[in-house]
């Protein structure tokens, strides 16, 4: 138990009615998990207002509301704290009951459309290989140590995120590396976290359901370049665009750019791509450059190498030890992860799920098929959008892949409860009348997947996008197991 006293010495708050000189036995943003003791932050969400239930909880024995609006509630022995953001409230509440973790470790954030995950299990290789102890928060879990834990979302709300920085603190981990979304940054889950270093990997359409423009998508992730402080390093992708405007008026001293342009810090060159390897130079300053050998297949893993080699080199850590981890670095699952099928046809999951990132998936398999001599074979591509989702990059990515594929098979990726021939049907509308016959919609994917082996023949590349690491599909409201590489290792 802990004081509230105590743990609203940082919250920034409006007004305060009752008693601060109590103790509370826990923090909660879920009404259902409320008990005696109790502090309940009551937030405004997308489908619920926890205002709602602020009388619900005062009945199951929470003694501390923090809200936005006060409601009337005949309840003395209740304390109510006004905040005017219950969100950035919960991120300050939850740090201050855990002793503020982050001040107390390392904290990378990588932020971007893509690329993110691959990064930051990069520089986990990178930082395993010279034995310092890691952890990994992202899209396909929460690494501590050899432990996984299952993730809901890309990063965790600030109450949970707190208990597991917590946790990785009480277990001696040093360097804490997190995909940072923009949902993250503009309901403050990230708030209050001590930020040693911010990546921005690249800003492309995306999440735009959610983001009325791009702008305002790229201002969402700028907020993480502007928790920095004047100690941080900030490292951003300096080809994308946006670079520039992530990293202009932020009180960081430190400022990299890398990417292949010539006015970058750290310049890309003498790149070699083929189905096995990716090899570049990096060019670090007039005298000094860094030969990279990686198990990473793409032009855009080079950037992802790139963007992870220059972070450690920031932090300080050794660049031939860096380039060696490199070497057997693997990068994350479910991105580029290829399988050899018994017809000798090549298969590819990936979890490109954007117009850019299909397409870069596309241009990579093409690259290496024509680098590897392959030039007579096809380049076959399965995808599908997810249901009540941003709907604008559905006729896009029908175009990309009809454009660069040799075949495309359409089918389900998470419908959820829109009507999958509907996305199917937005999918198709991108695609230009004289590319339609190579386009066949089968919406079962584990079909789709099997039909895509039976047209394959030896050095053909599938490639199986847009799911990536999930093992799951979610049709309607039920998740259903599904794994695009179980799948494919049937036809091995």
């Amino acid at each position: 138990m802990k004081k509230l006293s105590e743990i609203i010495k940082n919250l920034t708050y409006t007004n305060i009615i009752g008693n601060t000189d109590i103790e509370i036995n826990s923090i909660e943003n879920d009404s259902r998990k409320c008990k005696d003791d109790s502090l309940f932050v009551a937030i405004k969400g997308t489908n619920s207002d926890g205002h709602k239930y602020i009388e619900d909880v005062i009945q199951q024995g929470t003694k501390v509301i923090v809200c936005e609006v006060t409601p009337t509630v005949n309840d003395n022995s209740t304390t109510f704290i006004e905040v005017s953001n219950s969100r950035l409230a919960l991120a300050e509440l939850a740090h201050a009951w855990y002793d503020f973790p982050t001040l107390d470790m390392k904290v990378i954030g990588i932020t971007g459309t893509n690329g993110k995950t691959t990064i930051t299990f990069l520089i986990k290789s990178i930082l395993d290989s010279i034995d310092v102890k890691n952890s990994i928060i992202g899209t396909t879990g929460i690494y501590i140590g050899t432990q996984k834990l299952p993730a809901t979302h890309t990063t965790p709300d600030s109450l949970q995120l707190c208990s597991y920085l917590s946790r990785m603190k009480a277990e001696g981990v040093k360097y804490v590396i997190m995909e940072v979304s923009s949902h993250a940054l503009s309901q403050n889950r990230v708030s209050g976290i001590s930020f040693d270093v911010a990546a921005f990997t690249n800003l492309t359409h995306d999440h735009l359901d959610y983001h009325p423009t791009m702008e305002d998508y790229a201002s969402a992730k700028k907020q993480l370049f502007q928790m920095l402080s004047q100690n941080g390093i900030a490292v951003v992708n300096g080809d994308d665009e946006y670079s520039e405007f992530m990293i202009k008026d932020i009180q960081a001293s430190k400022k990299i750019k890398v990417g292949r342009k010539k006015d970058n810090d750290i310049i890309i060159s003498d790149e070699r791509l083929n189905l096995d390897e990716s090899e570049f130079n990096l060019k670090l300053n007039s005298n000094e450059s860094l030969n990279i050998k990686a198990r990473l297949l793409g032009r855009f893993n080079i950037d992802n190498a790139a963007m992870a080699v220059a972070i450690c080199l920031q932090l300080g850590f050794n660049k031939n030890a860096i380039a060696k981890s490199l070497k057997t670095a693997t990068g994350a699952p479910g991105r580029m992860q290829k399988i050899i099928l018994k017809n000798k046809a090549i298969a590819l999951v990936d979890y490109a799920h954007t117009p850019d990132a299909l397409e870069k998936a596309l241009n990579s398999c093409r690259d290496a098929m024509l680098t590897a001599g392959f030039k007579d074979n096809r380049l076959i591509c399965v995808f599908g959008c997810g249901g009540n989702r941003d709907k604008t990059k559905r006729p896009l990515m029908g175009k990309i892949s009809s454009r660069l594929a040799d075949f495309t098979i359409i089918t389900d990726d998470n419908p959820r409860i829109e009507d999958s021939s509907k996305i199917i049907q937005d999918i198709y509308y991108g695609i230009e009348n004289g590319e339609k016959k190579k386009i066949i919609q089968i919406s079962n994917r584990s079909e789709a997947i099997k039909y895509a082996y039976s047209i394959s023949e030896e050095n053909d590349i599938i490639l199986v996008a847009g799911k990536g690491h999930e093992t799951y599909q979610i049709v309607g409201e039920v998740k259903y197991h599904f794994d695009d590489y179980e799948e494919l290792m049937k036809f091995v």
